[in-house]
């Protein structure tokens, strides 16, 4: 039989048990738990640091930046026209259109990239969009978005301003006479678009003092973003041809040559040559030339005193030939000139079996006085 502190120690190892047993399940039982909190709070910390920095990356400017050159990949015109805070300004004869052609044809066929510029900060990021070859064509400068509210305090971005760097490098230099009107895309030039003063023609000594002979206008037009489209019209109202001079980048008109009187004044001027040629070898009367002459003209009376006229060789029969208008300039209703040549055969007292072929070529201007016309002068 087991005695009495036998069963007492039984007793006690079994109470021992059951203490041991107890302690470890709840030990088991919080490391389970501390080990779970652990798990969810590292899960939610790792999901709040991924949270966290998409936003972050989300919020940085360069976006903003990306989304601007897009617009000039996708040669959105428009965009960058509206976007642009200080326009180019354009001058009477140009509109914005001219403008926006001029931008379009600075990014057609182009590909953009965007670097941040050495002016950047961090309260106010600032890019530069470029060509991939490096050609910087505008700068886009950023500022805070305070109509959005992005988490953790992050800061939005919007487009503050955007430059495009224009330059208005087409200019118009016009030649033409004073009596012409000059139209640069359609508008009309005044004396103040005139690069210097009227310079008067050399010519009017040949017409003086009957008429003048118009003047060169100089114009310069400046601050042109295309070529220009330069026209003009006569004295007459009529649309004349423009000359355009790639040397000297200078447009130019000429005095033109036709007119409704041509072929009656070409008629009475091969007519006066024909009779000045008669003349000069005294086989026209000592005032045969003054019917073509005003009153009183000096280039006449000029004429009368040329001495060679008394030496001229003696000859037979004198007759016209191969009459022909070289040349026809017309420089207002009053005043043209002519280049009028005529041949005056002329028989030889010596026998000749063919006749001596004096040719004349005349350059002479006529003028227009009480509605006849009249030689004002010849140059020599």
């Amino acid at each position: 039989m087991r005695s009495s502190d036998g069963k007492k120690e039984e007793k006690n190892l079994e109470n021992g048990k059951k203490k041991i047993n107890f302690f470890l399940v709840f030990l088991i039982a919080w490391l389970i738990v501390i080990t779970g909190f652990i798990a969810w709070f590292l899960l939610r910390f790792n999901d709040f640091a991924a949270g966290y920095e998409a936003k972050y990356q989300e919020s940085l400017p360069y976006h903003t930046a990306e989304e601007i050159t897009g617009h000039f990949n996708d040669h959105d015109i428009d965009y960058i026209w509206n976007n642009m805070n200080n326009k180019p300004s354009v001058t009477k004869f140009e509109d914005e259109s001219a403008v926006k052609e001029y931008i379009a044809s600075l990014i057609a066929g182009k590909s953009f990239i965007y670097s941040e510029s050495e002016n950047s900060r961090e309260d106010a990021p600032e890019y530069n969009i470029k060509t991939e070859d490096g050609l910087v064509v505008a700068c886009a400068k950023l500022a805070e978005d305070d109509s959005k509210k992005l988490p953790y305090g992050f800061k939005a971005w919007r487009e503050s301003s955007l430059e495009f760097y224009t330059a208005a490098s087409f200019a118009a230099n016009i030649n033409v006479p004073e009596t012409y009107k000059v139209f640069v895309n359609g508008i009309e030039l005044e004396s103040s678009d005139l690069s210097g003063e009227i310079i008067p023609s050399e010519l009017t000594q040949y017409v003086e003092p009957y008429a003048v002979i118009p003047g060169t206008a100089s114009y310069r037009v400046t601050g042109l973003f295309k070529k220009p489209a330069v026209t003009a019209v006569d004295f007459r109202g009529d649309e004349c041809e423009m000359i355009y001079d790639e040397a000297t980048d200078t447009y130019s008109a000429d005095f033109v040559k036709e007119f409704d009187e041509y072929e009656e004044l070409s008629e009475f001027a091969i007519s006066f040559a024909s009779t000045f040629a008669n003349y000069i070898s005294q086989d026209a009367g000592k005032y045969a030339l003054d019917k073509y002459f005003p009153s009183g003209s000096k280039a006449l009376s000029y004429i009368k005193r040329n001495s060679s006229r008394d030496l001229y060789t003696t000859h037979g029969n004198v007759s016209i030939h191969n009459e022909e208008i070289k040349d026809c300039i017309v420089f207002s209703e009053d005043v043209v000139y002519m280049e009028v040549y005529v041949e005056q055969w002329m028989e030889m007292y010596w026998g000749a079996d063919e006749p001596e072929v004096l040719p004349t070529d005349a350059h002479v201007y006529f003028v227009k006085i009480d509605g006849k016309w009249l030689v004002g002068g010849i140059q020599y």
